[in-house]
């Protein structure tokens, strides 16, 4: 509660030098009485000042000053002495909040004179001299004490014992609050780790917050709010259940005066503490759904670093892999043997590049879920996601290249070397000598070379052939070849580096 507190000036209060015990003029602002009591006699001006500043600034409503006061100052057996520095205090620091000033008549006639006299003074609100039963006339007497001969219910020891409950409860519920903010600004940090290990810390620490959260003794307040309004209406139960973080209204929390009445400045303070509690209850309810929203957050950069992390290790194996790929990427071997072997030995390698493949397409489905997820760096995701697929698809290129070449190769030599073997085998069927005599041996002879010189050129041909197929296949790998150069010096297609 802002301003002055009733623990500052308990001393005053318990004087009775000033009260507000609730009542009402007819226009509806505030009552403010100053009984008369044996320490009005030693008050200081000062006293009044301290004494006033915290019954007219702090005990009503806003809605209830701003229609001002109405001060009723008792003169029965008292002195215009003691009663002077009463409207000097109001006149000097407070007159914009006075409506007007009722004085009751004194009895002894020389202070009735004195008081008549001392009217005629300047003061910044109307004075009126009144008998007591002309009071009840100007103000309803359901609005005034017994010592005024009114019905209002009032005990001013329970009132101050419940105003310094009522704002000791408020100092602890803003206490709360500031605790509450202190830990939601916490929470409103932007502080995501970079890596595996931060992000798991990360997660951990929130976890201890949520520990903070749970201690934070809203309970305990709510509590001591549910006893306060139990105050002003011992019969009624307020539903301000702490789970909730709601309460009942104003309207049927309270309604009862410091002294089981009816009156407008014990609602204000049973509407003061149902709205602390209200907001204690909202702001806990807020905090764990900032702490639920970060968890998400949390759990979704953990995820994220690991699939960075993941995604690291997959551009690290290709480029590392890649580099000695294309090393031999273009050797076809100079034998069928040797053809043979570098074909055995791709093969393998292709083998062992396949289980990385089941690792990169379990990594690019991480990245679907993620996506699906609505995770906060979907567009990040998406892009390594992107480089990753695009990367693996053109090493995946090259493998296959490769492997048709290699095969293209063996086709070739091992075609070659027959056509090679044959030869001398054909050379010796060419020879010339000891031609036959007779006719039919002659044409027997003839269609034999026919079938040679057939089979000699069908060899030649497919030599040829596997010839061309392999050129064709060595034009093909050399433009993937060279679509490896164009990505080997950028770092966005085939190094990884978060930028996030």
């Amino acid at each position: 509660m802002d301003g002055t507190r009733a623990a500052e000036v308990l001393p005053l209060l318990q004087e009775r030098l000033a009260i507000l015990p609730g009542g009402r003029d007819r226009r509806g602002g505030p009552v403010l009485v100053f009984p008369t009591t044996p320490r009005r006699e030693r008050a200081k001006p000062e006293d009044y000042r301290r004494l006033l500043q915290y019954l007219l600034l702090t005990v009503p409503s806003d809605e209830a000053r701003g229609l001002r006061f109405t001060v009723i100052v008792d003169m029965r057996g008292a002195t215009w002495d003691s009663v002077k520095p009463i409207l000097k205090v109001l006149h000097e620091h407070f007159h914009r909040s006075i409506h007007v000033a009722f004085l009751i008549k004194p009895e002894n006639f020389w202070q009735k004179q004195r008081t008549s006299l001392a009217k005629q003074k300047k003061y910044n609100f109307e004075i009126n001299t009144i008998s007591l039963e002309a009071l009840t006339k100007v103000i309803d007497p359901s609005q005034l004490t017994a010592d005024l001969d009114g019905s209002l219910q009032y005990d001013h020891a329970q009132w101050i014992d419940t105003r310094l409950a009522v704002e000791d409860f408020t100092w602890q519920a803003a206490d709360l609050l500031d605790r509450l903010d202190d830990l939601q600004e916490d929470l409103s940090r932007n502080d995501f780790a970079d890596d595996v290990s931060g992000a798991k810390h990360g997660i951990d620490q929130h976890n201890e917050m949520k520990k903070k959260i749970v201690k934070v003794p809203v309970e305990e307040i709510d509590v001591v709010g549910q006893r306060l309004l139990q105050r002003f209406d011992g019969s009624l139960a307020v539903a301000t259940s702490s789970g909730e973080g709601g309460g009942s209204s104003a309207e049927s929390s309270c309604g009862a005066g410091a002294a089981g009445g009816a009156d407008p400045d014990g609602r204000a303070l049973a509407q003061l503490v149902i709205q602390h509690l209200d907001s204690v209850h909202a702001a806990q309810q807020h905090l764990l759904q900032l702490w639920h929203i970060k968890k998400m957050k949390l759990d979704q950069c953990f995820q994220l670093r690991l699939f960075e992390q993941d995604c690291e290790k997959m551009f690290d194996w290709i480029c590392r892999n890649r580099e000695g790929f294309l090393a031999n990427y273009v050797e076809i071997g100079r034998s069928y043997q040797l053809a043979k072997n570098l074909q055995e030995e791709h093969k393998h390698f292709t083998m062992s590049s396949m289980n990385v493949y089941v690792n990169i397409n379990k990594i690019l489905t991480m990245a679907s879920r993620l996506l699906e997820t609505q995770h906060y760096a979907a567009g990040h995701v998406r892009a390594v996601a992107g480089r990753l697929d695009r990367a693996w698809k053109e090493f995946a290129a090259g493998l296959d290249e490769r492997t048709a070449v290699l095969s293209l190769s063996v086709v070739f030599h091992h075609k070659a070397e027959q056509y090679v073997d044959s030869v001398a085998g054909w050379s010796q069927a060419c020879d010339a000598g000891n031609l036959p005599n007779e006719i039919p041996i002659l044409e027997s002879h003839i269609r034999q070379h026919q079938t040679l010189y057939e089979a000699m050129c069908q060899a030649y041909t497919e030599v040829y052939d596997a010839y061309q197929a392999l050129l064709s296949g060595l034009g093909s790998m050399l433009q993937v070849c060279h679509g490896f150069g164009s990505t080997r010096g950028s770092s966005p297609d085939m190094s990884f580096c978060i930028d996030y």
